[in-house]
């Protein structure tokens, strides 16, 4: 192995960041790209291997480190055999937390909830008066960006803390969910991937109390502050207490009880980082509602919802909470990872359902599982979901709400969640 080589695996925005980070860092490394597939973009000089030609080199352990992206599985069998030759394998989170020491942090992660907490956590940083700064998981490589003053928020999936080995000072776990069980090889390494956000007992553990999964996995660390306990942050009736006092929220714009319980994840940070008041009032003006995730428009005077993030069951499960005075024309389905669907569906037989819409693959199975309860709405097979929003059309009451909450990825049609909620506004249009 020649100690003078590292790889760059993976040539998107994370490996181009990565590229320039080493670059600067690292002047003795010579760098090579691995990538799945061509790369058109690559500087002059770097040698570019690509598919087979990255495997081989990767398993012949000619590189002493490789900073994989965070999209390629930590658990791919030449991982395992470059290993075994003495290759060190790391991430640009890993990097940015060992070029930045003394930064204070504040690391969200969770099946459900990460983005919209981990912004919170940012306005009310912002709103108490702190410098802060977002990175991680929100469409910005952190190694192109110096920490914040105060605090630097990472949004964390669990691509990005499979591998990661440093400790932020504050961690957020909003729930546990079984998601990703190809990429992490089984739900129980995916639990055990975002748990990692603890792994570390310097960091004050935050947590959610009344999630029976976290619960069980954290009660027995010290360091640790619950949310919706009943004596912190929790949500109530779809309103915001400390304890038993109601907590005023002055301006969000975010639908449901469940953004309320992520309203009580990040004030319990944001108080631990410092900010105070939340007690008494959270003011949330100018605070931004992330596309796709319970995002409402009208089209043809009617009102549609954009939850294309609705990925799991237990997404689904919230948005027709949050729906429950409305009659719904819902749109669901999508790729099978096996999930459990038979909470869902008498879920939707108490709902207020004018009419389901299904879409391959997981719809066939919620059929089945509504059939068998003797369901009373119509029930509709599409086969694209442009198919499905005309058929929305069809069935929606004046007065109805058309929602997009699939319960499922997208990856039957669509390359991730994002594409299929533009297409979905894009048809309703």
């Amino acid at each position: 192995m020649s100690s003078s080589e590292a790889a760059i695996w993976g040539y998107g925005r994370e490996g181009q960041a990565a590229l320039a980070h080493l670059r600067e860092t690292r002047p003795d490394l010579t760098l090579v790209i691995l990538n799945d597939t061509p790369v058109s973009d690559a500087p002059s000089g770097v040698e570019v291997l690509v598919a087979d030609a990255a495997k081989e080199a990767l398993i012949s352990g000619r590189f002493a480190l490789v900073v994989k992206s965070p999209g390629i599985s930590l658990y791919r069998p030449e991982i395992a055999q470059a290993k075994v030759k003495g290759t060190r394998f790391t991430s640009g989170t890993n990097l940015w937390f060992e070029a930045h020491p003394n930064a204070r942090t504040i690391a969200i992660t969770g099946t459900k909830g990460k983005s919209t907490v981990s912004r919170l956590i940012h306005h009310l940083l912002i709103k108490g008066g702190f410098d802060a700064k977002l990175l991680g998981n929100v469409g910005v490589a952190a190694l192109n960006e110096t920490p914040a003053r105060d605090w630097t928020v990472f949004e964390l999936s669990s691509y990005q803390l499979a591998d990661f080995d440093h400790a932020a000072d504050i961690g957020v776990l909003t729930n546990l969910y079984p998601e990703h069980a190809p990429w992490h090889g089984g739900v129980e390494t995916y639990y055990r991937d975002k748990l990692t956000v603890f792994h570390d007992h310097k960091t004050l553990a935050i947590a959610n109390r009344a999630h029976d999964e976290v619960f069980t996995r954290v009660k027995d660390r010290g360091n640790l502050v619950w949310f919706n306990d009943a004596s912190g942050f929790h949500e109530t009736g779809g309103k915001l207490f400390f304890g038993t006092h109601e907590v005023p929220v002055t301006h969000f714009a975010l639908r449901g009880a469940h953004n309320i319980a992520n309203l009580a994840a990040a004030c319990t940070a944001a108080e631990q980082a410092g900010v105070t008041g939340l007690r008494e009032r959270v003011d949330m003006t100018d605070f931004e509602q992330l596309a796709h995730r319970l995002e409402e428009f009208v089209a043809h005077e009617i009102t549609c919802v954009d939850d294309s993030i609705s990925t799991v069951p237990q997404a689904m499960l919230a948005a027709l909470a949050a729906y429950a005075d409305r009659p719904l024309v819902l749109i669901a389905g999508g790729s099978d990872r096996g999930q459990d669907y038979e909470e869902l569906a008498e879920a939707l037989m108490r709902a207020n359902i004018a009419a389901l819409i299904l879409l391959p693959l997981t719809g066939a199975r919620l059929r089945a599982a509504l059939e068998k309860r003797g369901v009373a709405f119509p029930i509709v097979d599409a086969g694209k979901l442009a198919e499905a929003v005309a058929q929305a059309f069809v069935h929606v009451p004046k007065d109805g709400v058309v929602l997009l909450s699939p319960a499922a990825p997208s990856f039957e049609e669509f390359a991730n969640f994002e594409e299929r909620g533009r297409a979905f506004k894009a048809a309703c249009a």
